[in-house]
């Protein structure tokens, strides 16, 4: 006899029986729904929920983080290219080209860097430049003013990397700059760096 036997005389049987019946498990619905969020809880009875996109949007602190982030990024990102006007580039025969103005005395001088992409062809050969100043618009009844042009033509050789000044005749802190070749134009617009 075990030491089980011993000491629960006839238990030892009860157990025997319980072990070979079958688990019954018991399911409610409702106390399981009970515990369950409103939505859930309406899906259950059939209700419609209707969702929106801001609902969605501002659900969790999570996505509400995300939604600012995602917004000051965009608004940063904005001020930063309108008001750096320091460098700017454009694409110009596959050529990029950088554009710095910058004022050395009173004098604005217009810096350009020609780089050539990495593969493929690129252009080379003569670039009309014309290079104006933003004049703001004229008060009511003052006759609008003639706006200056200056104009320049260089020449893109077929090496990685070139630089060209042109000292500007006129002063100010705006211009505009436009780009010619035999089969494209390109302009920019943007203010001078001070040293």
């Amino acid at each position: 006899m075990s030491d089980t036997e011993k000491k629960f005389p006839g238990k030892h049987e009860a157990m025997e029986e319980n072990v070979h019946r079958e688990t019954v498990y018991h399911y409610s619905r409702e106390h399981r729904l009970s515990g369950a969020s409103p939505n859930v809880q309406k899906l259950n009875d059939g209700i419609p929920i209707k969702s929106s996109f801001t609902k969605a949007l501002f659900a969790t602190r999570a996505h509400k983080l995300i939604f600012i982030a995602i917004i000051l990024g965009s608004v940063t990102f904005g001020l930063t290219n309108r008001f750096s006007g320091g460098e700017t580039g454009i694409k110009l025969g596959r050529n990029t080209v950088a554009l710095t103005v910058v004022s050395v005395e009173e004098t604005p001088v217009l810096g350009i860097v020609k780089e050539v992409p990495s593969s493929g062809e690129f252009y080379t050969g003569a670039v009309d430049i014309a290079v104006s100043p933003v004049l703001p618009k004229p008060k009511e009844g003052e006759e609008r003013e003639e706006t200056p042009v200056f104009a320049h033509r260089i020449f893109f050789n077929p090496v990685e990397s070139e630089i060209f000044h042109l000292s500007l005749p006129f002063g100010g802190t705006d211009f505009l700059v436009v780009f010619r070749t035999g089969d494209e134009q390109k302009s920019l617009r943007f203010k001078v760096k001070k040293k």
